[in-house]
């Protein structure tokens, strides 16, 4: 009976002197990322399409990706975050974007569809709702520092509430700039539409297809109006394009790319060709 009891009594004494820190290495690490980032919403540097993604720490894609449309595919609702080794692993669903009177200056589409009135809305928001996505991104080492994590981190995503101006395509950039309240320099040599003297007359359209929807519009029933700035040069040709108030739902870049194509007779001044730039309306309807 003694031996039975030395024997038994060994382990709980060894546990007794156990210090405090007995969690598992690496603990403080997972629930400091969870702290940081569980329901919050990151904005990727580049989006890219997929509901699998993997990045190396320096935030260069692995593999091969296809760049997505902004307002669809660089925003990332974070449901859960964990490491393994050298692996940090985020899980949540793709936040798609609309731009309307309560954005501020945007807003999650599952938002919107909550204040429409239709009566089939329940469909497109399951939809949005399973729209997941993961994101793997290596780490430098199998037992990373919270440092290391960090800067892997902010080379795959744009810190939180950092201004997603910085990341956003070209065409943006004018938006943002007006909306965050930074100077936005135009071209001097360029006239407007609202800065036209008599003398000048206006380019007109003379090639002009529309745009087709984004699927993901499509599912949420979702449809407006958008204004875009186009540059008509002395060839009759569209470049500088860009948004100056958006929709959202991937149906801005659809705009874009298409209104990149429209071929135009040139403005003119004293007959002569000249670059100008004006608004140009874009509507999606569904019918």
């Amino acid at each position: 009976m003694q031996m039975r009891t030395a024997v038994l009594l060994l382990p709980i004494l060894l546990a007794a002197e156990l210090p405090p820190a007995f969690a598992r290495p690496g603990d403080d690490l997972e629930n400091s990322l969870r702290s940081d980032y569980a329901n919050k919403v990151v904005t990727l540097r580049h989006a890219y399409e997929g509901k699998h993604l993997a990045f190396h720490s320096d935030g260069s894609l692995i593999g091969y990706g296809s760049a997505g449309s902004w307002t669809v595919d660089s925003q990332i609702l974070v449901k859960q975050i964990k490491r393994r080794g050298n692996r940090l692993r985020l899980e949540g669903r793709r936040v798609c974007l609309v731009f309307d009177d309560k954005g501020k200056p945007y807003r999650d589409v599952l938002d919107w569809l909550a204040e429409s009135k239709g009566k089939d809305r329940d469909k497109p928001a399951d939809f949005f709702r399973h729209n997941d996505v993961d994101v793997e991104i290596e780490l430098p080492s199998d037992a990373p520092d919270e440092q290391e994590v960090a800067d892997a981190m902010k080379a795959v995503f744009l810190p939180l509430g950092g201004s997603v101006g910085e990341v956003v395509p070209d065409y943006w950039r004018a938006y943002f700039d007006r909306i965050e309240g930074r100077p936005h320099n135009e071209d001097p040599s360029i006239v407007t539409i609202k800065g036209m003297k008599q003398g000048i007359a206006p380019p007109r359209a003379t090639y002009q297809p529309n745009p087709e929807f984004s699927e993901e519009a499509r599912h949420a029933k979702y449809q407006g109006t958008m204004v875009l700035s186009v540059v008509v040069d002395p060839s009759g040709r569209a470049r500088d394009v860009e948004i100056k108030n958006p929709l959202g739902m991937g149906l801005d870049e659809k705009a874009v790319a298409k209104v990149s194509t429209w071929e135009f007779k040139p403005a003119t001044k004293d007959g002569e060709p000249v670059p100008v730039r004006v608004a140009v309306e874009v509507s999606f309807r569904l019918y």
